[in-house]
């Protein structure tokens, strides 16, 4: 079985489309759909194109991005779904090798694609909507309503309308709060940019903060728009900014160690072993925020 045109749309409203590479927030190299230099189909296209792996500063068309999608999905995540799962229909095909495209082809050997296989369809739905939701521990709102359309599909064959989040219109009152929108705007009030108030409304100074922030990073298309790569950007930026918070506080506890063991009149040698211990602390802190700094 192969990915249906419905199948291939429903993928690419997930994963939203981005035509130059840029950095997603754990730092791996994306572009288009989602490719990264790890999938095997997308490697060898590009290699073919470039004689290189993708790297900042490329960029790809619709047009090439249709053909790999097609081309992965089929060789790489359905390959698994055929494999592990060999689903009776083609919208459950395509439900299962959307999920296998987002979190690996490994993904049809997970307990909802277990169900699935058993031809459990309603439980393996019901078990998806729980599977893959979280990232560094948080629940993310677009996995959730990804699982929960991913599971309709298998189950129901419905195949849905939803595509990636991306704000940019310049006013956005008449669509109404986003929590989405809400959230970066802390978050670019965090990085000292001014979104004004965190209404979930992507007005002009919103806009403006993320146009601000887009020329911050030459891997970003300065044009206002908060869509994956800005998005992916910002949520780097703050992990950026808590290391060095991160280090400090390792610093303070072992200067409050020093402190403690000075009430006790340490030999001359442990003192001095203390101060520099956290004289090197103090220095790697400095270097820390040097690094980090034009993301503060």
């Amino acid at each position: 079985m192969k990915l249906s045109e419905q199948g291939a749309e429903f993928i690419a409203r997930h994963e939203g489309f981005v035509s130059r590479a840029y950095r997603d927030p754990v730092g791996i190299w994306t572009i288009g759909t989602g490719f990264t230099n790890r999938s095997r189909v997308f490697s060898e296209y590009w290699r073919k194109l470039h004689g290189r792996k993708m790297r900042a500063g490329d960029r790809i068309t619709r047009d090439q991005n249709a053909i790999i999608l097609r081309k992965a999905a089929d060789e790489e995540y359905g390959a698994a779904v055929n494999r592990y799962i060999k689903p009776k229909n083609q919208h459950q095909y395509d439900g299962a090798t959307s999920v296998c495209f987002n979190c690996g082809p490994g993904a049809a050997k997970w307990k909802w694609a277990k169900l699935l296989a058993a031809g459990q369809v309603r439980a393996a739905a019901k078990r998806l909507k729980t599977t893959a939701v979280t990232a560094r521990g948080k629940r993310l709102r677009g996995l959730v309503r990804r699982r929960r359309e991913e599971a309709a599909l298998i189950e129901f064959g419905t195949y849905g309308k939803h595509a990636a989040p991306q704000h940019s219109a310049p006013s956005q009152k008449e669509a109404g709060f986003d929590p989405e929108v809400r959230s970066y705007q802390k978050r670019l009030t965090a990085l000292g940019l001014a979104p004004g108030p965190a209404d979930g409304l992507y007005g002009n100074r919103t806009r403006a903060a993320v146009l601000a922030f887009q020329k911050r990073h030459d891997d970003l298309v300065d044009d206002g728009i908060l869509g994956r790569a800005t998005m992916a950007q910002i949520d780097r930026s703050i992990e950026k900014r808590k290391t060095p918070k991160k280090a400090m506080a390792g610093t303070a506890i072992l200067a409050g160690a020093a402190l403690t063991a000075g009430d006790s009149l340490p030999p001359d040698w442990m003192f001095w072993s203390v101060f520099a211990g956290g004289l090197v602390l103090s220095i790697a802190v400095v270097l820390l925020i040097l690094r980090y700094r034009r993301d503060l």
